[in-house]
């Protein structure tokens, strides 16, 4: 098995891992933040929190490491 294949098994499967953790964790309401604190995002990949600062004009849609499974065209 080539070690591409291998690192892409791995990784999906960390994937899947991540997106259990993140199914039992409590969600960030940012209505419930003071002013100035950083905004989150829910990731659409894995479900992590994704912080954002205040003033940042784009809504990040993927976390790190799911933007780079998706660079190397493992995620969708």
């Amino acid at each position: 098995m080539p070690a591409t294949t291998q690192g892409k098994q791995f990784a999906l499967k960390e994937l899947a891992e991540r997106r259990e953790a993140n199914k039992k964790k409590k969600r960030i309401d940012n209505s419930s933040l003071p002013a100035g604190s950083p905004m989150y995002f829910d990731c659409v990949g894995c479900g992590e929190a994704i912080g954002v600062p205040e003033g940042y004009w784009s809504r990040p849609s993927l976390c790190e490491e799911c933007h780079a499974l998706k660079q190397l065209g493992w995620l969708e």
